[in-house]
């Protein structure tokens, strides 16, 4: 894959309108928008918004929402052809810095990070239910997603009926641990609207087996029109 360096002062106008859209199309797990963007130079920092939500009284789903702008903005940045680095600082004097991401050069986008980026609006074409590929659509750290059934993870019954499941794990459980759950979750997300897939979601924690689990994403193949008559 060929890349360059940076050509440009900053972001233009036309790509900080980019990642606000971007971002404005993350899914909301916890009640209200709890984020904000701001650019600067090459940078994008992701801060985290306080709310309180009796849905979400330890702020798991805010860090989840928050994990899925991340991915998207990820995901926008790739397409528009950047190479990025992601940043989770610990700063205990700033703890609603969630994240910083850098631009360090120019990239040429791969075809998944095109259909990705075209998931974020519209829904591909229908298709099969590729796990694999599902899966390899996380590049988080720390992160893990596996197909589960019912006997693994009792919440799989929450999902519509023909759902595969498939389940967010991290391998500890700090803010930030739920932060890449988020992002992991909503890139398996993206890959699977991108296949043409219908998504549901049960947040966690959850408790079917030892660790910590984030989310469960179901997936399952778009219904066939019945015939008339």
């Amino acid at each position: 894959m060929r890349t360059t360096g940076i050509d440009a002062p900053g972001w233009s106008p036309a790509e900080i309108d980019l990642l606000v859209r971007a971002a404005r199309h993350a899914p909301l797990y916890g009640g209200g928008r709890p984020w904000v963007l701001e650019p600067r130079d090459h940078e994008v920092a992701l801060f985290e918004l306080p709310h309180r939500s009796c849905h979400d009284r330890l702020g798991f789903g805010r860090l989840l929402t928050c994990g899925a702008v991340l991915q998207n903005v990820v995901t926008a940045l790739r397409a528009a052809g950047w190479l990025v680095e992601v940043d989770l600082p610990a700063d205990v004097d700033r703890p609603d810095l969630l994240a910083v991401l850098t631009a360090v050069g120019r990239r040429e986008p791969t075809a998944e990070d095109l259909l990705d980026d075209r998931a974020l609006e519209e829904e591909g074409a229908p298709g099969p239910v590729a796990v694999p590929a599902l899966v390899a659509a996380d590049h988080w750290p720390g992160t893990r997603v596996r197909p589960v059934d019912g006997t693994i993870e009792p919440a799989v019954s929450s999902l519509p009926a023909g759902s595969t499941a498939l389940l967010v794990s991290t391998d500890g459980d700090s803010r930030r641990d739920v932060l890449r759950a988020g992002a992991a979750l909503q890139a398996v997300r993206l890959r699977a609207r991108a296949s043409g897939l219908r998504t549901s979601f049960v947040r966690g924690p959850l408790h079917g087996t030892p660790g910590h689990h984030w989310a469960l994403l179901g997936v399952r193949p778009v219904s066939p029109p019945r015939p008339e008559g």
